[in-house]
């Protein structure tokens, strides 16, 4: 007879649930959102006035964020962080690849291969 008492879907571990606590509490509490969407906005700042290269992770953002004008920048984090707080595990996993494809762009000399594409995945001339 089957064992019951298993689930079909792997349980999260309580360390994993402890490390994303602090993330989604704020996340959906609107002034810590806002808070540490000027917060990130200030170490965004401070890191291009003294000159030091941002962590990866900043620089994506830093990367997005030059796209928008200068009074909506702490809105559109805000609304990154609201929306990794809820919802569907697939559709964020979904939005973070298409960030990702939109940040392998092709090098500043042309030709190549843009930074971050794989082996293989380059399509060549169609014949």
């Amino acid at each position: 007879m089957a064992d019951r008492t298993k689930s079909s879907k792997p349980r999260q571990s309580l360390v994993a649930r402890a490390r994303a606590l602090p993330s989604r509490f704020i996340a959906k509490t609107p002034w810590l959102r806002r808070r540490y969407a000027k917060r990130i906005l200030k170490t965004i700042e401070r890191f291009e006035k003294k000159g030091r290269p941002l962590p990866e992770s900043l620089a994506r953002l830093d990367r997005q964020l030059k796209r928008v004008p200068g009074p909506k920048k702490a809105k559109m984090i805000e609304e990154m962080m609201e929306m990794s707080a809820e919802g569907d595990p697939e559709v964020n996993r979904t939005l973070r690849r298409a960030a990702q494809r939109q940040d392998r762009q092709k090098g500043t000399r042309g030709g190549g291969v843009r930074p971050g594409t794989l082996p293989g995945q380059r399509r060549g001339p169609v014949r």
